[in-house]
């Protein structure tokens, strides 16, 4: 399992990530499917909101960079809107 999250890592790196060793891959991977869940209209704004605020808050009392979670679940948020699109064009 640890070489799946290295190669994750090695992947898909940010230059911001400061961490040692880099955690930006995995933790960006496993926030997708909150992005993609703020997606959903009405319902998932709220919960985009409540993850924006959980994530600050988490980041003021230990300090794990949580601009890396924040960007996963916007790539998330980018690719529900996709689907959503793409659902949509195909139903009419």
């Amino acid at each position: 399992m640890t070489k799946l999250v290295d190669f994750i890592n090695r992947i898909w790196t940010h230059n911001r990530d400061k961490s040692i060793p880099p955690d930006f891959g995995i933790r960006a991977l496993i926030h997708i499917p909150m992005g993609i869940l703020c997606s959903i209209p009405v319902w998932g704004w709220a919960l985009s909101y409540l993850f924006y605020k959980y994530q600050r808050n988490e980041d003021i009392h230990t300090i794990d960079e949580a601009w890396k979670d924040i960007y996963g679940a916007l790539v998330g948020y980018v690719l529900g809107l996709i689907i959503q699109v793409i659902i949509f064009f195909s139903l009419t």
